[in-house]
């Protein structure tokens, strides 16, 4: 099994041109799940959702804090590895702003970025918001959803997987990372994985051409966000 990291538009050996109609269930049982969630909009998560770009390579990221003057991004270490002061954020409204790399892991794949808010209208700032942090871990055969908002932030795509295993070693990684299956496109390492409830329950990280996917937990992105 070859594991690929994939974010930046450079890192074409993990281009997979899965086409999947947003939330469509393949399944009975997943029918069943979906209506007993049909009360929530994932829509409604896409508030939290930022696109990176930094030079010519782009990736995606979640807002983890935010307050009137600044907003603290995690995303994953190698979407920040071009960052620059000419990169910046592009929020779900189209609104952008500068700004710096707070922290990258040596260890795990996890980087924060702080968000420089103050060129935002306070009304576009009043719709962004942070993402909610499960405090229990997922389960096996949970279904989750992802936002595809790096392809284009006009026409956001939703990604609908499910869980195979919540933690498991993965040599690749040499860490522990949440396993599943699902499609994805190019450009969305760093976006958030989203529980049925909408609830951040990890990062999206690597990929391969089985549609196997690789989360960065949120128990570990929780451990270096109070850390650091």
């Amino acid at each position: 099994m070859e594991w690929k990291k994939k974010s930046c538009q450079i890192f074409a050996v993990l281009i997979i041109t899965c086409v999947m109609t947003a939330l469509a269930a393949t399944y009975d049982e997943h029918n069943e799940v979906i209506s007993e969630t049909e009360t929530f909009d994932p829509w409604s998560v896409q508030t939290e959702c930022v696109r990176i770009q930094a030079e010519g390579h782009y990736g995606s990221g979640s807002i983890l804090k935010i307050s009137d003057q600044e907003a603290v991004i995690v995303t994953n270490r190698h979407v920040l590895l071009y960052w620059s002061e000419d990169s910046y954020v592009t929020f779900f409204h189209g609104a952008s702003c500068g700004g710096e790399i707070l922290w990258m892991s040596e260890k795990e794949d996890v980087g924060f970025l702080k968000a420089d808010l103050r060129t935002l209208t306070e009304e576009e700032k009043l719709e962004l918001q942070a993402v909610e942090l499960v405090d229990e871990e997922p389960q096996k055969g949970d279904y989750f959803f992802m936002i595809d908002m790096a392809s284009d932030v006009w026409k956001k795509e939703i990604y609908e997987g499910q869980i195979l295993e919540p933690l498991m070693y993965l040599e690749e990684f040499g860490t522990e990372m949440l396993y599943g299956e699902s499609c994805f496109e190019p450009g969305m390492s760093g976006c958030g994985v989203y529980d049925m409830q909408g609830r951040y329950i990890g990062m999206l990280t690597g990929g391969t051409q089985q549609n196997e996917i690789a989360a960065v937990p949120a128990e570990s992105i929780k451990k270096y966000f109070i850390t650091e």
